[in-house]
């Protein structure tokens, strides 16, 4: 039979590396710390790619691929180190996500850029997303003359609960029961014995 003392020494023990890691990781990739990270890309044909983050800053600090939390105010930053991307015209969009390929269509855009160049590689805007759902940001590049076009979209969800979020919330309450069930069951047997 386990103590309740060596359960409560577990927890303690458990939830110090829990904190020491939380604390430990900002620490340890502050030296290499860089605008998109983590690293996103967004195929563009088969053998380019821009880079994709997504954030809402009036909500946390961090930065995402593909699982934005809430709905409301997001900024989407792009980069593309590519020096032939740079000099292509640009059609950003960000759309509900439609399982079709090709051209998205007009009602399923949510916002969209004006077609320009952006010949320092990089973009950020601002979108407000307005329900819980799957989106994709929609890149298509062409050259001026339009004999060169590379197209690509990076599929998100936001305010979507995915399975990672799911299995964590379910094992803690599970832990939780089960450290609570523990304490209860020798306090039960306490009593009897007393």
């Amino acid at each position: 039979m386990v103590s309740p003392r060596l359960c409560l020494r577990l927890v303690a023990a458990l939830a110090l590396a829990l904190v020491g890691a939380a604390l430990a990781a900002p620490a340890a990739t502050a030296a290499g710390w860089h605008y998109y990270d983590p690293e996103c890309p967004v195929a563009l044909g088969a053998d380019k790619a821009m880079k994709f983050v997504a954030m809402q800053p009036k909500k946390n600090i961090d930065r995402v691929c593909d699982v934005l939390p809430d709905t409301g105010a997001t900024v989407i930053a792009l980069d593309a180190p590519d020096a032939e991307l740079r000099e292509m015209n640009w059609d950003i969009r960000v759309i509900r996500d439609a399982e079709a390929a090709g051209e998205p269509a007009e009602v399923d855009t949510i916002m969209r850029l004006p077609l320009q160049k952006f010949r320092n590689g990089m973009v950020n805007f601002d979108v407000n997303i307005p329900a819980p759902g799957k989106y994709a940001l929609y890149a298509r590049l062409a050259s001026d003359d339009g004999a060169k076009e590379l197209v690509g979209r990076h599929h998100f969800t936001v305010g979507l609960i995915d399975n990672t979020e799911f299995y964590a919330y379910v094992f803690f309450g599970l832990l939780v029961a089960g450290v609570g069930g523990r304490f209860g069951y020798a306090a039960l047997k306490k009593r009897q014995a007393g």
